[in-house]
């Protein structure tokens, strides 16, 4: 019984100790993707900065819902599609100041240049709702208003909501994600995205990710067009993992896109 007493702080330590921070994660990825006759590589690297610590919620890789902390972004993309080739980039941010949200984007490509900006405001910790202004090079401005709501459960456990809608109403989209702890370390978080373009038929896709512990997880998600995906990540250390992934299509027998990763979080 002394025993069991004395186990209990060093169990509250260690549970403690478990919960990372981090400030900056950055991404390199490739995909190859095999179209039948037609192949389109993809090399991308992709950085951000947060000017506050994000802290986890048990894995490395979850964080919360909303994140309330000024950041900056960019990065670059390389594609390849027989032999024709193009390049993107891209640079954003987002500043918060009281509960005043303001953020931007500017990206660039051998066809276009497309600016997104907006302004947000936090009601409360756990909701938020912007609006956005996105002008594609060429082509009128399109404004989307978006609203975000985490519902905390029990500890870190949370379910949250975004929807989103343009300003003529052609496009709509609510989205849901759940993040729960289960017990040994293990988590689950489940997603799932209804969407209605232009009045067509309402699209629909989820998605699940089962981690084992802290670093290692593995995912896999469906969508109503017959396309599926399958992943798994794996955490080396406190700050560098690999990832692997896997996605197809029911309908098209020779549609296969293999992507491999690293991530950098420091």
């Amino acid at each position: 019984m002394k025993f069991k007493f004395a186990a209990l702080p060093l169990m509250l330590v260690s549970a403690i100790a478990s919960a990372e921070q981090y400030n900056s994660f950055t991404d390199a990825d490739y995909t190859s993707a095999d179209y039948g006759n037609f192949d389109v590589d993809t090399l991308r690297v992709q950085s951000q900065y947060y000017f506050g610590a994000l802290n986890t919620l048990g894995p490395r890789k979850e964080f919360n819902y909303i994140l309330p902390v000024s950041n900056i972004y960019g990065g670059f993309s390389y594609i390849d599609a027989e032999g024709n080739d193009t390049d993107t980039l891209n640079i954003g941010g987002e500043y918060y100041t009281g509960q005043w949200k303001l953020f931007g984007e500017l990206e660039d490509n051998d066809f276009s240049t497309n600016y997104s900006a907006g302004v947000g405001f936090l009601f409360t910790p756990n909701f938020l709702a912007e609006v956005e202004a996105v002008k594609p090079e060429d082509e009128d401005t399109v404004l989307f208003a978006r609203a975000k709501y985490n519902h905390q459960l029990s500890g870190t456990d949370y379910i949250g909501f975004t929807a989103e809608v343009d300003d003529e109403f052609d496009y709509r989209s609510v989205s849901s994600k759940y993040f729960t702890a289960l017990s040994g370390g293990q988590y689950l978080t489940a997603g799932v995205t209804l969407t209605d373009n232009a009045g067509e038929d309402l699209f629909w896709g989820g998605e699940v990710e089962f981690y084992f512990n802290e670093n290692t997880s593995i995912g896999g998600g469906y969508a109503e067009n017959d396309s599926y995906f399958v992943d798994a990540t794996h955490f080396f250390n406190r700050n560098v993992a690999a990832k692997v992934g896997y996605a197809s299509n029911r309908d098209f027998d020779e549609l296969d896109i293999f992507s491999i990763g690293v991530t950098v979080q420091l």
